[in-house]
């Protein structure tokens, strides 16, 4: 490892090289891959395959190289690259300084399935999850109050729309109006064609809020998973298809547009081509994929569904409200369990206090926060902070602020903590590179 990490190439610039040292130590250290969801097969993955001392010295050795380096040789895509190492690095020493410990523990360390509250060291372990999932420092008390805010929010916007819908203040009309066939397709038939339907109607509309692109829309297809799978659509990246799922006895109507939105365009499919296009750096540190930049696009643009020519029906925008209340009251969930040490009784205690109207998810919901602690905060995290750059923006350049210019600033460099977004956006140049074909 030493030798390789010593290897010069004359033909690279010094800056050009320690980016190549950094990739290639990576690799050799095993770094490679998305994280596992769970927490006991994380921290069960980093107890097997970590070698405390050999990484300390590689990443101290690399800390000191990056350091030493003179940011005035490098360009603009190097810069951001040489941002993002910083920021992996750090986060792998905090990975290092709550495993050693652990490990000194021995036999006496308990790595609990019951939550982080009942796991050794489970606070230290928390706040490197926080910010391996979340990419940002986050404090738990901050993020309880964005939770609470969030939540708050998505409540008034849920009333609201109840009330338009004729059912203010009738709450258990209102559930049972939701409950009847009108939300859900009859048997035999799919959401197939609505989906292609709504598909046409996002791209005309694309212009508004986004710069002209050679993108396609993905292929839409019906997956065969079911139930094995408990969620109504994703997208795979490979085979660029939006797969609409069965997880439930029917598919449901009130789901359509928000995830239509979420996984195909402008969300996930979309966002992870854009960078392919060539508009930004051509390339990207080839380990770095951060989940809160692609979970929180996804999250941000459900809220232009009207723009984008959906939420005809009140009924549309309430189910991606449902999703902004759950998104929500997971925030709140995950601190509370995770880091206060909230029972389960507890938890759906507050659940039935906020969301008395979803009840149906709420043990679902508070399992998922207990054993993927900080996945689900990404969602809201990341469209938290695009919002708040957003609004920055508008502040900053008044009537000369362009929506489609900002999205192509978040979008054009492809994923990046969000540690480093807010510096990337605000000094982002503001031409956008050439385009293939108008959307």
């Amino acid at each position: 490892m030493a030798a390789s990490l010593a290897q010069a190439d004359t033909a690279q610039t010094p800056v050009a090289q320690f980016i190549a040292n950094y990739s290639k130590a990576h690799q050799e250290l095993g770094l490679g891959g998305e994280m596992e969801l769970s927490y006991v097969k994380n921290i069960q993955h980093l107890l097997k395959h970590t070698n405390v001392a050999q990484q300390r010295r590689v990443f101290n050795d690399l800390e000191r190289q990056l350091k030493a380096l003179d940011p005035a040789d490098s360009h603009r895509c190097q810069r951001l690259q040489l941002q993002q190492i910083d920021f992996e690095l750090a986060l792998h020493q905090q990975k290092l300084a709550v495993l050693e410990p652990y490990l000194a523990l021995g036999k006496q360390a308990v790595l609990s399935e019951q939550g982080l509250a009942n796991t050794s060291l489970g606070q230290a372990w928390y706040a490197f999850l926080r910010q391996a999932w979340l990419t940002m420092d986050s404090t738990p008390e901050a993020l309880m109050d964005m939770g609470h805010s969030e939540l708050e929010r998505a409540l008034t916007r849920y009333r609201a729309l109840q009330a338009s819908m004729g059912y203010g203040g009738h709450d258990k009309e209102f559930a049972a109006y939701l409950e009847s066939p009108a939300f859900s397709y009859p048997d035999a038939q799919t959401p197939q064609a609505d989906y292609e339907a709504r598909q046409i109607i996002v791209y005309k509309n694309m212009h508004k809020l986004f710069m002209s692109t050679s993108i396609a829309p993905p292929l839409i297809r019906r997956s065969e998973l079911g139930a094995a799978l408990p969620v109504d659509g994703y997208y795979e990246p490979e085979q660029a298809t939006f797969y609409f799922n069965k997880a439930q006895a029917s598919y449901g109507r009130r789901n359509l547009d928000w995830l239509l939105l979420h996984e195909s365009t402008p969300g996930h499919h979309y966002q992870s081509r854009y960078a392919l296009e060539q508009r930004g750096c051509p390339a990207g540190l080839p380990h770095g994929f951060y989940s809160a930049y692609a979970e929180g696009w996804g999250a941000y643009v459900e809220e232009f569904g009207a723009e984008l020519g959906l939420f005809q029906q009140p009924s549309d925008a309430l189910g991606a409200v449902e999703w902004d209340l759950v998104r929500s009251i997971r925030v709140v969930l995950d601190v509370g369990i995770n880091y206060f040490g909230w029972s389960e009784q507890q938890a759906q205690a507050f659940w039935r206090s906020q969301l008395p109207m979803l009840p149906k998810l709420a043990d679902r919901e508070i399992a998922r926060v207990r054993n993927w602690p900080a996945q689900a905060i990404t969602y809201k995290q990341g469209a938290v902070i695009l919002r708040q750059l957003r609004q920055a923006a508008q502040a900053r350049q008044g009537t000369g602020f362009d929506i489609r210019v900002f999205h192509d600033q978040v979008l054009r460099n492809g994923p990046v903590p969000l540690a480093l977004l807010a510096e990337m956006v605000e000094h982002e140049d503001t031409q956008p590179a050439a385009v293939a074909r108008p959307n």
